[in-house]
């Protein structure tokens, strides 16, 4: 295979939550949306990757697609092969040798530890704001979208497909104290008596009849709900993902609440979000933490979040003194 492909051999692994060697429409969806294609243009690209017409893509329709579309990236993502290789073996040999070094030995190499790291930070934070500013100009003149597709969990007892499973997962894997599940759970509790004390502060009252002249200036609150099914044995990780998501939402401009619903056995949440504006939830939407929260999702999760909005009048909903 055509150097820089390894990197779209793993993609097509962690996209291929089911371990049967090809991607459906709902795995396509699930691990490619980014909520700015809609579901029809996510179909569509499928289609034209899946050049056998079978309705699946196999790991060499995706690495011939991106291949040809590489551009100026394709030195880098050969690169990247490359300083993969470079990085593992000057590890290991360090591994083996710097508890033999000297004091001063030893010093040098946390030197040139530390100046690779920054390096690459370097070019992290380059890479990050292209990013970020391709995805703000792509979100001017869209509404977010979250895919709805549902993927039904797999069933099997095959210790090979168990195995590949626990190998995609473990590079992602969130670090838990022993006691994290207690503290998370009192956290989804916090959160329960907050939306209480929330409900009894706010009054909705759709009944009343409001007239106004100009649509475009009608004052908006913008409505959220979110709905999450984490994968059993990644809850832990999930909830600790999902309270870093919760706090950082909390601080934004605009964000007037955001509450998590648990549903006890289970590992459904429900995330409801009150926004000033759309405007102030496309911005949020777009923002690195929420990108952040979306990206580590794609392998705690055991189908696609489902995403539902509306607009009222932000009349309705008064805080009272």
């Amino acid at each position: 295979m055509e150097k820089g492909m390894a990197v779209f051999q793993d993609v097509f692994r962690r996209a291929d939550k089911n371990d049967d060697n090809c991607l459906s429409l709902d795995e396509f969806k699930s691990y490619f949306g980014d909520g700015i294609l809609t579901v029809e243009e996510l179909e569509e690209l499928f289609n034209k990757i899946d050049t056998h017409n079978t309705n699946n893509i196999d790991v060499g329709e995706l690495c011939e697609y991106f291949s040809a579309n590489l551009g100026p990236f394709k030195e880098i993502f050969g690169g990247v092969e490359d300083m993969s290789a470079f990085v593992s073996q000057a590890l290991q040999q360090t591994a083996q040798v710097y508890p033999d070094k000297s004091f001063h030995d030893q010093f040098t190499v946390r030197v040139l530890l530390k100046e690779i790291s920054g390096q690459l930070s370097s070019l992290m934070r380059n890479i990050d704001a292209a990013s970020d500013h391709m995805e703000t100009e792509a979100m001017k003149d869209r509404a977010p979208i979250s895919q709805v597709a549902i993927i039904e969990p797999v069933v099997s007892s095959s210790a090979g497909w168990v195995a590949r499973r626990a190998r995609r997962q473990l590079s992602t894997q969130t670090s838990i104290p022993a006691d994290g599940i207690h503290s998370l759970t009192s956290e989804v509790n916090r959160l329960a008596d907050l939306v209480t004390r929330l409900e009894q502060k706010v009054k909705i009252n759709p009944v009343d009849e409001e007239i106004i002249s100009d649509e475009s200036k009608a004052n908006l609150a913008f409505l959220v709900s979110r709905k999450f099914t984490a994968i059993e044995e990644r809850d832990k990780a999930f909830r600790s993902n999902l309270k870093t998501y919760v706090e950082a939402a909390g601080r934004e401009d605009g964000c007037t609440t955001v509450s998590v619903r648990a549903f006890s056995g289970t590992s459904h949440y429900v995330v409801y979000e009150i926004w000033e504006s759309e405007e102030d939830w496309k911005s949020h939407f777009a923002s690195e933490s929420s990108k952040i929260f979306r990206r580590e999702n794609v392998d705690l999760l055991d189908r696609p979040e489902q995403l539902s909005s509306m607009a009222v009048p932000a009349k309705w909903i008064m805080a009272q003194e």
